[in-house]
């Protein structure tokens, strides 16, 4: 499917209570982002790797916010080919209320993106049941990805069938 019939296929929930924009992700953020990266994830991200990604000239980084408070955040990896979905959160208090729908369509329209790739846990449910309700199907393993030796299922989003 095309990015247009995508878009118009998935319209992501919006609060009418709430007041979304989105920023670009700079280094200045990483201390509030690091919060939230702590709150949600089990294995959660360090300061170096936020700051290593943002430091690559081809990381699409991006904000969501809540009435100008970062609720949510993207990083991801931008080759002429594809796009590596390296990191995509939401602050628990904010789940199940399409924000990270958003932030994901976000990252598509902002770039001239029509294939993303990310790697996730075999164990984390969660990111598996959103990534397939936005359109990722499941297309190989990474046995012992993970520095605790646990695998990643390797998931593919393409915009153009």
């Amino acid at each position: 499917m095309d990015a247009d019939a995508y878009r118009e296929k998935n319209k992501f929930y919006k609060a009418s209570i709430m007041s979304i924009s989105f920023n670009l992700f700079t280094p200045k953020d990483i201390n509030k982002v690091l919060a939230i990266e702590q709150l949600a994830y089990k294995y959660p991200w360090n300061k170096r790797q936020f700051t290593q990604s943002l430091a690559n000239q081809n990381t699409l980084a991006h904000l969501i916010l809540n009435d100008n408070k970062i609720v949510g955040y993207s990083i991801a990896l931008h080759t002429p080919d594809f796009t590596d979905l390296l990191n995509i959160c939401i602050h628990p208090d904010y789940h199940h209320q399409g924000l990270g729908g958003q932030l994901f369509n976000h990252l598509l329209t902002s770039s001239e993106i029509h294939t993303v790739f990310i790697e996730v846990r075999v164990s984390n449910y969660n990111a598996l049941f959103f990534y397939e309700k936005l359109g990722f199907e499941v297309i190989n393993m990474r046995k012992k990805y993970y520095s605790n030796g646990e695998d990643a299922k390797i998931l593919r989003f393409t915009t153009i069938d």
